[in-house]
C-alpha cells in the first residue's frame, strides 16, 4: 500500500483508507464476525494530526519500499488492476452473497414469534404473530394479532405517539394514557419540570444533518424541558416490548410463554430516512432492550405492499363467464403511496411471483404529511385569536386545548369534498373567554372587523368556516404530493404506471385521494380497508419473508477511501498528502472508490464486483478500510459535502500481500468481504443501512 509505515508495523491502513485530517462525522463502528482470520474494529475517530504513517497510496506491488519505510494502510489502483478478475469473481459473488445473506436471515427466522412496532409521527402501534400461526395459515392476514387501547368513545389498534417523564426523565405513560393525564392533571401536578413528548419522530428527518447519539429534543410545550433524543425514542420502544411480554405472562390459557429472546423484532422506519436516522432507531431499540441479532428494520412503503400484494384491483371474467376479483398478477407494477402523518414516502414496486416483489425506482417524498394540514389550522387559529391568546389556553388550561386540536384532527379525517357549504368544529367555551379576557371583546364582534368576515362565524360553541377555507388548510401538502407525482411521472419507466396503492392513516382522506384522481385521471387509486393498519401487519409478514423483496435500488453511492497518485489535471492540489508514495510519487488524498452507485438495482444476497488492494510494505500486519455513502453518483472526494462515512472495517493480515473487497447491499445491512489472494482467509464486517 505505499507510503511510510509506523514503526511497529502493526496498524497500517489498506489502500482504501482516507487520511485523518478528514475530521468529519462521527464514525459508526463496523460489527465484525470472523470467518477464518481475526478481525477488528476501528470507531475512533481520527484527529488531524495523524502521522504520514496513516496514509494510504495506489502504487502496484511491485515498487513496495524497504522493510524500514512506515506506514498503515492503503489502497491499489484496482480501476487498472482488478478488472481482469472481476467477470470470472462474479458466479463466485452472487453465490457467496445469497448464503451469507440467508445465514443472518436464518438466526431470525428460528424466533418463535414476530412483534413490529409501527412508530409512527401521530400515532403508533405495535402487532404480532407466532411462527406456528404463520406457517398453519399462509396468507391470512386476519390471524395478525394488535392490540387495542382504550380511548375516549372506544377502543383503536394504534395509540397517539404521546409519552410522559418524571421530573427525574423516568418513563410514566404513553399513548392514551400520557396525554390524559397530563392534559386533564386530576392530581393537580405542576408539571413544569416534568417532560411530555408528542409527534416528536419528525425530528429525526427535519434535524437528520445534525442527528448523534447526544442529539437533544425539547419536549412539546414552548420552551418545553429538553432530554436524549434516543432516551425518549428507547423509552417508547420498550414500552412496547414490555407491554407484549405482559400480555403473554398474563394470558389465562394453555398456549405458550415467550419471552424476550423468542422474539424476532421488527421495527418500521420511512423510505426516505437517511442512514443516520435508521441507525439511530437500531440504537433507541438496542437501548430498550432489543439486541441486534434480533432486529430487522422494515421500510414502510415495503412493508404496505407485502400486506397489501393481495389486494383486488380489478374484477376480470371466469372461464365459466362469471366475475372474480382480480389482485395484481406477476409483472405488475404500482406505486406505493403511503401518507401518514409526518412524511410522504413514495415508492415504486413490481410483482415477480406469488409472493415476491422488487423495487424498480428509489424512495422519494417528503415532509407532507397529515400534520401539515394541522400546521396550517394552527396558523389560522394564530390569526384568528393571536399568539398570546393561543399561548395562554395551551399554558393554563391545556385539557381544553388539547381537545380542540383532537376535534380538528377527527374533523380533518371526515372532511370530504362534498362539504360545499360550511364546515363546523366545535370550540371549548373557555378559547372564547380567554380571548375576551385579552382583548376586551368577543370573538364575534373581532370576526366583523377582521379578514375572515363572512367566511368565519362563531354560534355558541360551534366555529363555522366556509368550505374554500377549510380545504385550504390541505393546500401545501397536496400541492407538494401532486408536485412530487408529476416529477415522477416524467421518468420513462414510471410514466405507463397505472395503479397507485395508497396507505397510511392520512390516506383515509378522500380529499387528498380525490385531488390525486383529479391530476391524474388514468390511474387507478386502491386504498385498501383499514390503510392506516397496512404498514403494521405487512412489517409483521416482513419478518417471516425477508425475501419477498428481490431488488432494491441502491439509495447511495457506496465505496471507500483512498490514494492516488496526483495528476494535475484531475485532482485539486490542496489534496496532496504529505507522505509520498512508491518512488516518490506525490500523492493525494480522500479519493472515493467507488463500489455501488445511487440508483443500481442490487439483487438480493449478491454481492457486487470486487476490487482489489495492496498493502504499502511488506511488514504490514494490518489493513484499514473506510467506508462511505454519498448522494451524489460519482463523488471525487470522501470529503465532498453530500458524503458520509458508515463505518470502519480492520483487518488482521497474514502476509502483505493482495486482498480484495466486494460489498453487498442489497438487504437491510452492508456487508463487506475481504480476502486474501495468497491465503485465501475472509473477514467480514455488517454496516447497518436500514
Amino acid at each position: 500500500m505505499g507510503g511510510k509505515q509506523s514503526t511497529n508495523a502493526e496498524q497500517s491502513r489498506p489502500s482504501t483508507a482516507p487520511p485523518a485530517s478528514r475530521g468529519s462525522d462521527k464514525k459508526t463502528p463496523a460489527k465484525t464476525s470472523q470467518d477464518d482470520s481475526k478481525t477488528t474494529t476501528a470507531s475512533r475517530q481520527r484527529s488531524e494530526k495523524t502521522k504520514a504513517s496513516d496514509k494510504t497510496t495506489s502504487d502496484e506491488p511491485s515498487k513496495r519500499p524497504s522493510k524500514k519505510t512506515e506506514s498503515p494502510p492503503p489502497r491499489s489502483r484496482s480501476a487498472d488492476v482488478s478488472k481482469r478478475n472481476r467477470t470470472s469473481a462474479s458466479s463466485e459473488a452472487k453465490h457467496d452473497g445469497a448464503y451469507i445473506v440467508k445465514d443472518i436471515e436464518n438466526k431470525k427466522k428460528n424466533k418463535l414469534l414476530v412483534a413490529a412496532i409501527d412508530f409512527g409521527t401521530t400515532y403508533s402501534g405495535y402487532a404480532c404473530l407466532t411462527k406456528d400461526e404463520f406457517e398453519n395459515n399462509k396468507g391470512d392476514n386476519s390471524e395478525i394479532h394488535c392490540p387495542t387501547w382504550e380511548r375516549e368513545g372506544g377502543l383503536s389498534y394504534k395509540a397517539p405517539t404521546s409519552v410522559l417523564f418524571r421530573p427525574n426523565k423516568t418513563f410514566h405513560s404513553f399513548g392514551f394514557d400520557a396525554e390524559k393525564y397530563y392534559h386533564e392533571n386530576s392530581d393537580n401536578i405542576d408539571f413544569k419540570e416534568w417532560y411530555f413528548y408528542k409527534h416528536f419522530k419528525m425530528k429525526l428527518y427535519t434535524d437528520k444533518d445534525e442527528l448523534t447519539q447526544d442529539t437533544i429534543i425539547e419536549d412539546s410545550r414552548e420552551a418545553g424541558s429538553r432530554m436524549n433524543a434516543v432516551d425518549v425514542f428507547a423509552a417508547v420502544i420498550k414500552y412496547f416490548k414490555e407491554h407484549l411480554l405482559k400480555y403473554f405472562k398474563d394470558r389465562n390459557d394453555d398456549k405458550e410463554y415467550f419471552d424476550n429472546n423468542d422474539i424476532h423484532w421488527v421495527i418500521t422506519v420511512p423510505a426516505i430516512w437517511d442512514l443516520k436516522a435508521k441507525q439511530f432507531m437500531k440504537d433507541a431499540a438496542a437501548k430498550a432492550g432489543i439486541s441486534g441479532d434480533q432486529l430487522t428494520l422494515a421500510l414502510e412503503p415495503e412493508a404496505a405492499s407485502l400486506y397489501c400484494r393481495k389486494v383486488p384491483v380489478s374484477v376480470e371474467t371466469t372461464k365459466d363467464g362469471g366475475k372474480a376479483i382480480a389482485a395484481m398478477q406477476n409483472g405488475s407494477q404500482y406505486i406505493v403511496f403511503d401518507q401518514g402523518g409526518g412524511t410522504t414516502d413514495i415508492t415504486v414496486h413490481e410483482v415477480t411471483g406469488q409472493n415476491t416483489l422488487k423495487e424498480i425506482h428509489q424512495a422519494c417524498g417528503g415532509h407532507y404529511g397529515g400534520n401539515t394540514v394541522n400546521a396550517e389550522f394552527f396558523k389560522f387559529l394564530t390569526t384568528l385569536l393571536s399568539g398570546p391568546v393561543i399561548k395562554e389556553i395551551r399554558d393554563k388550561n391545556p385539557s381544553e386545548y388539547f381537545d380542540f386540536m383532537t376535534t380538528f384532527e377527527h374533523k380533518k379525517t371526515s372532511f370530504t369534498a362534498d362539504e360545499k357549504s360550511m364546515v363546523t368544529v366545535r370550540i371549548p367555551v373557555v378559547w372564547m373567554e380567554v380571548f375576551k379576557d385579552n382583548t376586551g371583546e368577543t370573538l364575534e364582534e373581532a370576526l366583523l372587523d377582521s379578514s375572515y368576515n363572512g367566511k368565519v362565524t362563531i354560534n355558541k360553541d360551534k366555529l363555522r368556516m366556509k368550505y374554500e377555507l377549510f380545504r385550504k388548510f390541505f393546500d401545501y401538502s397536496i400541492n407538494n404530493v401532486l408536485k412530487v407525482f408529476e416529477d415522477l411521472f416524467k421518468k420513462p419507466a414510471i410514466a405507463n404506471i397505472r395503479t397507485l396503492l395508497a396507505v397510511g392513516g392520512y390516506s383515509e382522506s378522500s380529499v387528498l385521494i380525490n385531488a390525486i384522481k383529479q391530476k391524474f385521471p388514468n390511474l387507478t387509486v386502491i386504498v385498501p380497508k383499514d390503510p392506516g393498519l397496512a404498514v403494521l401487519k405487512g412489517a409483521v409478514l416482513y419478518g417471516f419473508e425477508p425475501h419477498a423483496i428481490t431488488e432494491r435500488v441502491s439509495q447511495y453511492t457506496y465505496g471507500v477511501a483512498m490514494q492516488k497518485p496526483y495528476d494535475p489535471d484531475v485532482y485539486d492540489a490542496s489534496k496532496i498528502a504529505t507522505v509520498r508514495g512508491r518512488g516518490g510519487k506525490r500523492m493525494v488524498d480522500d479519493v472515493f472508490d467507488k463500489h455501488i452507485e445511487i440508483g443500481k438495482v442490487c439483487k438480493i444476497g449478491e454481492f457486487e464486483q470486487e476490487h482489489d488492494y495492496y498493502p504499502l510494505v511488506n511488514e504490514q500486519k494490518i489493513a484499514h478500510f473506510e467506508f462511505y455513502a454519498s448522494e451524489l453518483k460519482s463523488p471525487k472526494y470522501t470529503t465532498d459535502t453530500k458524503c458520509q462515512m458508515i463505518g470502519t472495517f480492520s483487518v488482521e493480515l497474514s502476509k502483505a500481500g493482495r486482498i480484495f473487497l466486494k460489498l453487498n447491499a442489497s438487504g437491510t445491512e452492508i456487508i463487506g468481504i475481504v480476502r486474501e489472494e495468497e491465503t485465501g482467509k475472509e473477514s467480514r464486517a455488517y454496516f447497518s443501512l436500514m
